[in-house]
């Protein structure tokens, strides 16, 4: 079941299992409606920065951030920008983070 992490779980390594929410999720798109739903925030593309990066909006403070999402599995790293089809792996590592692309 691929995990997914961001801004609520910032605490260790990206990609460590015991630090993200497990999700049923086939596609990019699904595994950010669950972290959506779980933490009460919206996830937004940004029409700014060439479409590559992400508006995390905090729904019960109003903060948000602009993050960087990657995959990380078995083969690399993957920037998957804006792509909310990108389908998912059962051991991908999701990571809502700093921006780096």
């Amino acid at each position: 079941m691929p995990m997914i992490q961001g801004p609520k779980h910032r605490v260790g390594w990206p990609g460590r299992p015991d630090e993200g929410l497990s999700v049923q999720a086939a596609t990019l798109g699904e595994a950010l409606a669950a972290y959506e739903a779980e933490y009460a925030v919206e996830i937004i593309e940004s029409n700014q920065h060439d479409g590559r990066y992400f508006i995390h909006r905090d729904l019960v403070s109003g903060e948000e951030e602009y993050v960087d999402i990657h995959v990380l599995r078995a083969d690399g790293e993957h920037c998957v920008r804006q792509d909310r089809d990108f389908p998912l792996r059962a051991d991908d590592a999701i990571v809502l983070g700093m921006l780096v692309c």
